[in-house]
């Protein structure tokens, strides 16, 4: 699994399908969200948000809990063992998959059975929408990990045209939030089991589970910080519907949708570049490491900001024309919403020297002290200057988190110099 030597024509393939790939399902994302916004009604269209970002949360969940011991783990396991660990860890989460579904549908149940749903259907059909998106992703990590996102793109291609194909028909129908998540869930499950024939012999399907348990320690910290960095990013909602009312968070919603085209692109290169990272840590230590992924930095970052200024100078265009919405702040919002995603997107490839490192405990605790900082400013902003004071808050916490991943990225920089000098003292002293 070793990418360090791979030439550059194949390196900016590997990227480009990537790049592509989120860009596909950041259009289908769009979209879909656009559809519900301008024909959905509010009910729907909440109960479509809450079941979207359940469905965010989990697949955070399961690609910080699972995905990052793995990519850990991988290169130093035979081909064999990475066949037993891929199809231990399937077997694992499908079992607690089926269980957590039951639990869920019984519990939907019983809210419906003693009237608390206002609209039981969407909870129902959100349900297989969650453990759908689950079992696609586990196999789109699979295959990011070993650096083959054209198979991904291709299934992905598959899953965006039953959803765009859903949108369509919500268009023209009384339940369009419930069809939406329904293309979604046929989507994903078609897109799943071509990622898993694709893969074929490469997983031992018969493989006894077991393994998740083994990972569960290192587990547990890496997707602590992911969750609470997801809570750092939608807590926000949370506050602004309290402090202020649901204009300003349909304001803060829709302007933060423009910049999400950013965001995953974002996390495409992450997926591909985290595996990567992984071998040149073990191959040539923290400093080289750094440092390309800094180059990555730079690129990204690039990318945004032409990204950021094309959506201003759209802007009017976007929001008046595309969303039919009209919000005040709406500029502000906008212009410190890329700013933010600037300021993310750079950060998360030096990230990767201290998750690689599994220094779990410190960016969980790092994480934890800016998601405080950032929902106590965010509230004190909104006092003060409204919707914008929410972004204000998020960029405090934000710039937090940039300065707290450059110094724990060069304290392990430093540690593996002072490493490799402690072994060169030893081999002259042993000559």
């Amino acid at each position: 699994m070793s990418t360090a030597r791979l030439p550059a024509l194949p390196l900016a393939k590997l990227f480009g399908s990537s790049v592509v790939d989120q860009a596909l399902l950041s259009a289908a994302n769009f979209a879909a969200g656009l559809s519900l916004i301008r024909y959905a009604s509010e009910v729907q269209y909440g109960y479509y948000i809450l079941a979207f970002n359940t469905m965010m949360l989990l697949t955070t969940l399961q690609g910080t809990f699972i995905g990052t011991p793995l990519v850990i783990r991988l290169p130093g396991l035979s081909e064999v063992e990475r066949r037993q660990w891929l199809g231990s860890l399937w077997r694992d989460q499908r079992r607690l998959g089926i269980a957590a579904g039951l639990l869920a549908l019984l519990v939907a149940g019983g809210l419906w059975a003693w009237g608390r749903l206002e609209q039981p259907i969407l909870l129902f059909v959100a349900i297989p929408f969650v453990l759908a998106a689950l079992y696609r992703e586990y196999f789109r990590g699979v295959l990011m990990m070993y650096h083959r996102p054209h198979a991904v793109l291709l299934a992905d291609t598959c899953y965006v045209a039953v959803l765009l194909a859903g949108c369509w028909l919500a268009i023209h129908s009384p339940f369009a939030a419930a069809i939406v998540l329904v293309a979604s869930t046929v989507g994903a499950i078609l897109s799943g089991r071509g990622l898993g024939a694709h893969l074929g012999d490469e997983i031992d399907w018969s493989s006894r589970g077991g393994r998740l348990y083994e990972i569960a320690r290192v587990g547990f910290w890496a997707a602590s910080g992911g969750v609470i960095y997801w809570c750092f990013n939608q807590g926000y909602n949370m506050v602004a519907a309290a402090t202020l009312d649901l204009a300003a968070v349909a304001a803060l919603g829709a302007s933060r949708l423009i910049m999400m085209p950013v965001n995953l692109l974002s996390a495409g290169v992450q997926r591909q570049l985290t595996p990567l990272a992984s071998s040149w840590l073990y191959e040539h230590g923290a400093r080289r490491t750094l440092r390309r992924l800094l180059a990555f930095s730079a690129g990204i970052g690039a990318l945004t900001v032409v990204y950021a200024g094309l959506a201003w100078l759209m802007r009017d265009w976007i929001f008046l024309s595309l969303m039919h919405k009209d919000f005040p702040q709406r500029d502000m919002l906008l212009l410190l919403w890329s700013v933010l995603f600037l300021l993310m997107v750079m950060r998360e490839p030096p990230t990767l020297v201290v998750v690689l490192r599994q220094r779990f405990r410190l960016l969980t605790m790092t994480t934890l002290v800016c998601a405080v900082l950032s929902l106590a400013c965010s509230y004190l902003g909104m006092l003060r200057l409204g919707p914008m004071g929410a972004v204000i808050g998020i960029l405090v916490g934000e710039v937090g988190c940039c300065v707290a991943v450059g110094v724990l990225a060069w304290r392990e920089v430093r540690a593996d110099a002072r490493a490799n000098a402690g072994a060169d003292v030893r081999d002259g002293g042993g000559r």
